[in-house]
């Protein structure tokens, strides 16, 4: 990374960098100051599983004169889906809370490019998986990175698990 120009180093997020990876080193290098493209898709990848893997409280709207409560980190996370069944569930409202969920809480995904696509696996006798795909330009310095991600749904346990690229 020493190539680099300041302003074109990825610098991790405020809570990676709070947390302590390696607390038995007292210092940590310049190179933990900055990260690779990679890196920043793996935080990305991993944040994105800790969003969907959250419950958020039923809203829906504001409480009277508490404006903004369900886009503040009392509404992070996605609807419970635990026992959902598919043919009960309206898949196109579906993906669009989980693409509301991204564009609210994950700031470094860009909107404009988001795409969210809810399948069903037929293939499966239970009916009870669900995959998502998720396609964005996400922010980078010198140039923004394309990320492509599979999200399969167990909903039985409302378990999601987020793969890079589109299975």
């Amino acid at each position: 990374m020493a190539g680099l120009a300041t302003q074109e180093r990825l610098q991790p997020s405020l809570l990676d960098r709070l947390r302590d990876d390696e607390p038995h080193v007292a210092e940590e290098g310049r190179d933990k100051r900055t990260m690779t493209a990679a890196r920043l898709r793996d935080y990305v990848v991993r944040d994105l599983g800790w969003l969907f893997n959250t419950t958020r409280p039923t809203m829906r709207d504001d409480p009277p004169g508490m404006l903004h409560v369900a886009s503040s980190t009392l509404g992070y996370g996605i609807p419970d889906l635990t026992g959902a069944v598919i043919a009960g569930m309206d898949i196109d409202v579906l993906a669009q809370r989980i693409r509301a969920a991204i564009v609210a809480f994950e700031p470094r995904l860009d909107p404009a490019t988001l795409q969210v696509d809810v399948t069903t696996d037929t293939s499966r006798m239970d009916r009870l998986t669900l995959s998502f795909r998720i396609v964005s330009t996400m922010w980078a310095q010198p140039m923004p990175l394309n990320l492509y991600l599979k999200t399969d749904v167990d909903l039985e346990t409302a378990r999601f698990s987020v793969f890079e690229g589109l299975g």
